[in-house]
């Protein structure tokens, strides 16, 4: 019988990243706050996290900066 534990390693470390960017996709809103600047109504969207703690804005920081590279229409 041979060893499967590198292979199961293998298939983790393979599937972090797209547990990562599953959970990002699932748990991200944007929030769009609207303000008045200089007599015009300007609105910036923000990232919010559903039923996330603070912890998820640190966590989800860096897929976050790569979001809003890839798709700056979805972020305004």
């Amino acid at each position: 019988m041979t060893n499967r534990a590198p292979l199961i390693v293998a298939i983790v470390l393979l599937l972090l990243p797209v547990l990562y960017v599953g959970s990002y996709f699932a748990l991200v809103e944007h929030v769009p706050i609207r303000a008045m600047y200089q007599g015009h109504e300007v609105t910036v969207f923000v990232s919010g996290y559903r039923g996330c703690g603070p912890y998820a804005v640190l966590f989800f920081w860096p897929l976050e900066q790569i979001d809003r590279t890839v798709r700056p229409g979805a972020w305004g």
